[in-house]
């Protein structure tokens, strides 16, 4: 474990998977950081793509590939677990968990009110002990998954921060970033904290995704907080 992380309490966010386009190395290397760490609470964003409940055009091979998207997913989730077996583990509510909500609302209202087709449910949430929740807030600082998307590094962190008014994690961007704000009532900060999909997936079409691996970590003792998102770099995460 990294002495700088002992005897804190740890949060560490893992962001924007999209299994089955998710990066093989770069999700090694958080889940080995992650245990390495033991953080007390774990958040997770967008394990799942939902690729086949998506509004884009799909590919027809891919279209049945949901029971093994499910399938895939539950077993890290099961890999997590058995990794960080005292942590709290939260997953987040996302606009790709929201694809499956919106299908049963567009195509299949009958089914909609089915408990077995409820998030917490479907994903076998209770059986890992995993909390699901819109957001999270500890100490003043929030964690969520987000819906703004701005053209660059930091700036989105910028807009979330305006937003909320307070310090905070969010993915979604799938960028690194970290901002600082500074007034009357405190000082700020925002991280935007990457993702471990596949940064050039197939629908991006020959166009280069602005887009970084990487995870975060906020770090809490009595009198300080520690924030810092964590680049993994050709599969390896290398800090300290």
């Amino acid at each position: 474990r990294h002495s700088c992380f002992e005897d804190r309490f740890n949060i560490i966010s893992l962001t924007d998977w999209h299994i089955p386009f998710h990066d093989k190395k770069a999700l090694s290397a958080a889940l080995d950081f992650t245990e390495a760490i033991q953080p007390n609470i774990l958040i997770l964003h967008e394990l799942h793509d939902f690729y086949s409940l998506s509004r884009f055009s799909k590919d027809p091979g891919r279209i049945d590939s949901l029971q093994s998207e499910l399938d895939e997913v539950a077993g890290h989730l099961d890999e997590l677990r058995h990794r960080c077996p005292a942590a709290r583990i939260i997953l987040l509510k996302s606009n790709h968990l929201d694809r499956l909500k919106h299908y049963l609302w567009d195509c299949a209202q009958a089914l909609s009110s089915l408990r077995a087709l409820e998030i917490t449910s479907m994903l076998g949430l209770d059986q890992f002990d995993i909390e699901y929740k819109d957001c999270f807030i500890h100490n003043n600082f929030l964690f969520k998954h987000g819906n703004l998307v701005s053209k660059d590094s930091g700036m989105t962190a910028r807009r979330e921060f305006m937003a909320e008014g307070m310090s905070g994690v969010s993915g979604h961007t799938h960028r690194l970033a970290q901002i600082y704000h500074r007034d009357r009532t405190g000082d700020y900060q925002w991280i935007e904290s990457g993702c471990l999909c596949d940064l050039q997936p197939e629908y991006m079409d020959g166009r280069i995704a602005n887009w970084q691996h990487g995870i975060s970590i906020v770090s809490f003792d009595e009198d300080s907080v520690f924030a810092m998102p964590i680049p993994i770099c050709s599969g390896r995460i290398n800090i300290f």
